[in-house]
């Protein structure tokens, strides 16, 4: 008999493009049938009526920081995410084989894809200067490393720029090969420059021609805003007519938030210039919500490095200036913050970028908006089961109540960061019902690490 029947809902399959009204079914973890409206329908265990709902695959967010994070992994699932790709930005876990074997025996909230980040192995090879490039040895070291955590199942290899500034060009490329030799993806958080600079871009798209491997741009409206921004587009558009295998995330806000101890905060940039100064507000921390002073921020800088700070560069509408690029997938950069303390990303994206792009300035047709958000990451990130509605797929599913559906968290001066959407009805992670009418079910922990 089958586990479950989901009934009376709006199915959108971003492969074959149907959008019916229908039913469909779940047995052992899998998509075992859909069935359009007046068909007969078969028996199961649970029936569910989705009461007009949305039912669509369950989102792969290709840019996260939930590895380790149940918390993290909680806001993921109650926006709907049923995937993710972690390890960004440079910075991994350095043991796969525990890792894995770790969300095996214990279940997780949602699936988790890791990738091996570039810092992490910067440091396993000994190099602890972030200003300083690898030295050859170095550079063998971390390339056996790589080799070592793609056999264990890494999904990718990250590099985290702005974070290890001296990284040297040499060290970038070697490692980018072994990636590509073994048919793994890259995702680059580019380099510090000022903000009318792409060469940062420039740098991370060259990878993709230099070596074959597929290339993720992390954080476009993040790295880049205004005019700048729209030049980054054609940039980007240029390498894709070259047949580079490029691709784009980017979340829905421009202010930011990292570490209080990052290059990006230098006290050159900030000290010297007021205006800039009061972009800042901690995220975290004794002074969390508050805007910085000089001595705040000169406290924070050196006393408390890892609390972090969100900068606002004050252009919201770059978001969909970002979103305006073909096939950019929508990412989180979720990260676990003290609860009540950080940004609103990890629980507010997904419902945001439906709520503005589709629902008010239906700037993407929905069918295209759920493809940017399953589909599209599903096949980036090389998931051939994942982000699709079709018999024999993984069961991740969630179903959506459209005219509910509405991020709540806020920036921690004006809100919780943490607050839940609504109109995200259920979501089931490989066949089991994780959320039901918008509640969490307990000691449901379906997810488990995807190896490669």
């Amino acid at each position: 008999m089958l586990d479950f029947l989901l009934t009376n809902a709006h199915i959108i399959d971003p492969v074959s493009g149907a959008d019916f009204n229908g039913s469909l079914s779940v047995k052992e973890g899998k998509i075992d049938g859909l069935f359009p409206a007046n068909n007969a329908l078969p028996s199961a265990k649970e029936i569910i009526d989705a009461e007009g709902g949305i039912l669509v695959p369950g989102f792969v967010d290709i840019h996260s920081h939930s590895e380790n994070s149940v918390p993290c992994a909680e806001k993921l699932l109650a926006m709907g995410v049923t995937t993710a790709v972690s390890g960004n930005c440079g910075y991994s876990t350095s043991n796969f084989e525990r890792f894995i074997a770790k969300f095996d025996k214990e279940g997780y909230p949602v699936n988790q894809l890791e990738q091996i980040g570039h810092s992490i192995l910067r440091r396993m090879a000994g190099q602890n200067d972030i200003n300083a490039p690898a030295s050859n040895r170095q550079i063998e070291v971390m390339k056996r490393s790589a080799v070592d955590s793609f056999s264990l199942g890494a999904c990718g290899l990250s590099f985290g720029l702005e974070y290890d500034p001296g990284a040297s060009t040499e060290e970038i490329v070697e490692l980018s090969k072994v990636a590509a030799d073994t048919g793994r993806f890259i995702s680059v958080h580019g380099r510090l420059l000022p903000t009318d600079d792409l060469d940062c871009l420039r740098e991370a798209l060259d990878l993709a021609l230099l070596t074959g491997a597929p290339v993720i741009y992390s954080h476009l409206a993040y790295m880049h805003n205004g005019e700048t921004l729209k030049e980054a587009l054609k940039i980007i558009s240029e390498y894709r007519e070259k047949n580079a295998p490029v691709w784009v995330d980017s979340g829905m806000y421009t202010a930011f938030s990292t570490i209080a101890g990052s290059p990006g905060f230098d006290e050159e940039i900030f000290l010297n210039d007021e205006s800039e100064l009061k972009r800042l507000r901690a995220a975290t921390g004794k002074y969390v919500g508050q805007v910085l002073d000089r001595e705040k921020y000169i406290e924070m800088r050196s006393s408390s490095p890892h609390e972090h700070l969100i900068y606002d560069p004050g252009n919201p509408e770059d978001v969909f200036v970002a979103y305006s690029l073909p096939d950019v997938m929508v990412s989180t950069d979720c990260l676990e913050y003290p609860a009540g303390q950080g940004h609103p990303q990890g629980a507010a994206t997904y419902p945001y970028f439906f709520r503005s792009l589709v629902k008010e300035r239906q700037q993407l047709s929905l069918p295209e908006a759920v493809r940017r958000c399953t589909l599209l990451p599903a096949q980036v990130a090389g998931l051939d089961t994942k982000g699709r509605l079709s018999c024999g797929m993984d069961a991740d599913l969630v179903v959506l109540d459209w005219e509910n559906l509405r991020e709540h968290a806020e920036f921690p001066d004006k809100g919780d960061p943490d607050a839940p959407p609504s109109g995200v009805k259920h979501v089931f992670v490989n066949g089991v019902l994780s959320i039901q009418n918008e509640k969490r079910v307990s000691g449901a922990n379906a997810g488990f690490s995807i190896k490669r």
